[in-house]
């Protein structure tokens, strides 16, 4: 993960083409920020799930990010007193390594198992 795990972090979503679907929420932290992007996928899973538990790997979060019309981070800097914009790109490779600390599979692969 990055050095500005505890910086303040603003994520910035557009969900589809339409402008309206433009929303912003800030966090005290970079993990915060993407364990909310986790927990929406999540929530975006168990809607097509009928409450049956959910199996996921990381393939799938890049999937549901990349159908996203826009997602970004902006993450403060300390030193600076500027925020840094973070694309697409560095918040999938960052939620790849978030997952890939958090759910070690005794394969070698990431998957996550969540029940609602």
């Amino acid at each position: 993960m990055t050095s500005s795990t505890s910086s303040h972090t603003v994520l910035l979503i557009q969900a589809t083409p339409r402008l309206d679907s433009r929303t912003w929420a800030d966090y005290e932290s970079v993990t915060d920020a993407l364990d909310v992007i986790c927990k929406m996928f999540e929530e975006f899973l168990s809607k097509k799930s009928a409450g049956t538990p959910i199996t996921y790997d990381v393939s799938q979060v890049y999937e549901f990010l990349d159908k996203l019309s826009d997602i970004s981070l902006m993450i403060f800097n300390r030193e600076t007193g500027q925020y840094i914009g973070r694309t697409r790109a560095w918040i999938k490779q960052q939620v790849y390594e978030m997952m890939r600390g958090r759910c070690q599979h005794p394969e070698g692969g990431e998957k996550v198992i969540v029940g609602y």
